[in-house]
This record gives structure tokens, sequence and C-alpha cells, in this order.
């Protein structure tokens, strides 16, 4: 039996289940953003796992602590590493200074997480710039009518699309991935405009504008590095 993917929401985090033909239950905090997979028997309670899961609480705080740690001396833009440099000092000049040679400075900042929170809104305005552009360009060419989209950080989902207000929302950190792959998300929630679930209609249409979307979709399921 094929192994069966969904979520499951847990104190307002969504976590990402993997069903699968196993004995043991296995949690795993995911690089680079720290969003939570599970997987689990074929018929394991949803209830059970929850509980499994809040008591993991303590051991996911720690995993994703390592993965701050690991990813302290780099920061990722549109699918390039970049080396990263923080330098501390008072908050008026706090700043992001980005070059493909030098990489990213971040200076001016009290702290490390200060940082990375100044670092990741500079990154945010990168992904809006660039959707302003692409997202238009597809609109026209799948006949998508007129929409509003948004960006926000999210565990575990790379976008979304709320049909009743034609609302499209882009992960944040989207900015880390490759324009390719930040085109297939686009074309992918731009297509449940027509079709709200993933059936064959939802995947031929997507496949008509982008034909290698399944290698895409693959790529993006993989964490940087």
């Amino acid at each position: 039996m094929k192994a069966e993917t969904g979520f499951l929401e847990v104190d307002g985090e969504v976590v990402e289940v993997r069903r699968k033909p196993i004995r043991h239950w296995h949690l795993r905090v995911v690089p680079p953003d720290g969003r939570l997979r599970v997987s689990i028997p074929l018929h394991a309670d949803g209830e059970a796992v929850s509980a499994w899961i809040r008591g993991k609480s303590a051991w996911v705080q720690k995993q994703r602590s390592h993965l701050r740690r690991a990813s302290a001396d780099r920061a990722w833009l549109f699918g390039v590493p970049y080396p990263l440099r923080i330098v501390s000092g008072g908050s008026d000049d706090a700043s992001v200074l980005f070059s493909e040679r030098e990489g990213f400075l971040v200076r001016g900042v009290g702290n490390r997480e200060s940082a990375w929170k100044l670092l990741r809104a500079w990154q945010g305005e990168r992904l809006a710039r660039f959707l302003e552009s692409l997202v238009p360009q597809w609109q026209e060419r799948m006949q998508a009518p007129s929409i509003r989209w948004r960006i926000r950080p999210c565990k575990t989902i790379w976008g979304s699309c709320t049909r009743a207000t034609r609302r499209l929302t882009f992960n944040l950190y989207l900015a880390e991935r490759s324009s390719e792959l930040i085109e297939y998300v686009v074309v992918h929630e731009l297509a449940h405009l027509f079709h709200a679930h993933h059936g064959p209609a939802f995947w031929t249409l997507v496949a008509r504008y982008l034909p290698d979307w399944q290698q895409r979709r693959s790529a993006l399921r993989r964490p940087l590095g």
C-alpha cells in the first residue's frame, strides 16, 4: 500500500503527516525553517498522534535551536547560499547590506534573533518585488481572474488560495528558493482558482503550463543545501 500524505493541526501549528506501512512513529524537524513532519502507521489515531507530538515539544524546540545555529553563518536568496555576517550595534543603525560577491551583512542589531528578524523582512521585500512581476504574467497567461496576494511566514505550506476572496498567500521562505520553484508555487495557487482540489483536472491544468511540475515539486520538498 502506498504512503498517504495529509496535514494535522496541533496547537495552531500545521504538521505534515505521512501515513506509511510502518510500525513505529517518527517525528522530524525539517530544515531550513523547522516545519514538522511525522511518519506514522497507516491506521494510527489522529488524536493520539497530536498528543504524542505535544509530548515532543521540548525536543522540537531543541532541534529548531540546532537548525538556527547550523545556518548562522549563511543565508539563502533565490536558491543561492551566501555568507552571512552579523555586527552588533545600536538599533537606530540596523540595516541589511547585500552583494553577490560579499553576501549578507546585518549590522546595528542587538542580538542574533534580531538580525534574523531583520533579514527575513529584507528577504520578504525582495520576494515581493519578484512576485509583483511574476504573478501578473501568469495571471494573464492562465487567464485567471483578478486576485490579491500577500506574503506570510508559514511552517508547512508554500502557498495557499482562498477562492472565496481570491486571495493567494505565499510563504516568506520562498525567498530562499530558486525562481523556477517560486514559479511553480505561483502556477499551483492560480490553478486553485479554477479547481479547488488536487484532482486530475487540477494537475492537467498545471501540466499545461509547467510540463516539468513534478520535478519542481520534488525539488521544493528537498531541504536547502
